[in-house]
This record gives C-alpha cells, structure tokens and sequence, in this order.
C-alpha cells in the first residue's frame, strides 16, 4: 500500500504542480480534441493553461498536494463561490506560454470550451467548484485520487457549501457519484462528452 501525506500546496508548489496536471491530464479526451495528437505537445499546454490557475488557488489556500517523501504525486484545488472562473490576469499569464505551445486554433478551441464551463457553472447555485485534480501517471491506481477528492469533499463540508465540477472520463462519474455527487447535465464540448455532477449542500463539520 502507497504511503502518502496530504497538505496544502505553497508557492514554491506551483511549478511542480503545474507540470504534473500536464502530465496527469494529458491524454483526457478533450485535451486531445483541444491541442491535438502530440503528446508533448499538450502537456506543455496543460502546464502554462494550469500555471496561473494554480498560483491563485495556492494563494487562497485551497490547493492540496499528495506527497510520497518529497515527491509531488497528485494535485487538487477548489474555488469558493465567486472565484470558480480564471481572472483575466490568469488568462493573459497564461495566453504567450498557451500559444507558442498550440497555435492560433488551439486558441479558440480553449476559448469555445471554456465558455461552455463558464456559462453551465453561472447556472449553478452557490457552490464551491472542485478542480482541477490529477495524480502523476505513474502513481495513478494507487488511492492517492480518492484521498485527495475525499480533502475536498471535507472542505466543502466544513464551509457548508454544494460541490459542483465537470468531467470528461465515464470513469471520473463513477468515483464522484460514491462522494455523493449526481449528474446534473451532459453534453458534447468541442466534440468530446461532459459531465457535470452536483453535490448536495453538506453540513458543516463541527
């Protein structure tokens, strides 16, 4: 069994952090529709996109790392109600790394798909927005997604607020429908299908 520790991310994180939803992430069906069929090519990507998302999560503290020793295995954030969309800042940060790594078409593509995200989410009540979460490749299968998605879940329970996300894995539904999560919507996003899931609003923790 996998020995891991669970702790919020710091600054000095986030590069680390970054690159690893590249690579936990790189082969979802819509980062393959996205930035195309080169794998190097969409970590790359993946890492600028996530890079500004992620210093302004760890910031709020509200980033979680899984750590074997020193080593950064799995990644998870959530976004309080009001901050679930990147801020103009993070999209400008992100825009030179994002283009040189994909090219103008790639570009739209991300803006068609998130616009999708962000008008689904402004129809959710208030809620607190899990993601993005991803465990390195090679320590996926091994509990170290369910304990971080369990972090989250407890967050949102101790702030007493309604969990709300989006998928693009049939097997992602699986997992949150056992953390009491129910699909609330799907449909086709840049030629790929997606999932969003709803929790009921959770006590606070006392």
């Amino acid at each position: 069994m996998t020995v891991f520790d669970l702790r919020c991310l710091h600054a000095a994180d986030v590069a680390a952090a970054a690159e690893l939803l590249g690579r936990g992430m790189r082969d979802n069906p819509t980062h393959v529709q996205v930035f195309g069929e080169y794998p190097e090519r969409r970590r790359r990507a993946l890492a600028a996109m996530f890079a500004p998302f992620m210093r302004r999560q760890v910031q709020s503290g509200l980033a979680f790392g899984a750590f074997i020793g020193d080593e950064l295995a799995g990644v998870a954030g959530l976004s309080l109600p009001g901050r679930c969309q990147p801020a103009l800042a993070d999209k400008l940060r992100a825009l030179p790394a994002l283009l040189a790594a994909t090219g103008p078409r790639s570009l739209w593509r991300v803006y068609c798909w998130t616009r999708v995200w962000k008008q689904r989410d402004a129809q959710m009540p208030r809620h607190g927005h899990l993601g993005p979460l991803a465990v390195a490749p090679e320590r996926q299968g091994q509990g170290i997604g369910s304990a971080l998605f369990e972090r989250l879940c407890d967050e949102l329970g101790k702030r007493g607020l309604t969990g709300y996300l989006e998928t693009d894995l049939a097997a992602n539904v699986r997992l949150y429908e056992r953390f009491g999560f129910s699909v609330v919507a799907r449909r086709p996003v840049v030629g790929t299908e997606h999932w969003f899931m709803l929790q009921r609003r959770r006590e606070p923790a006392i």
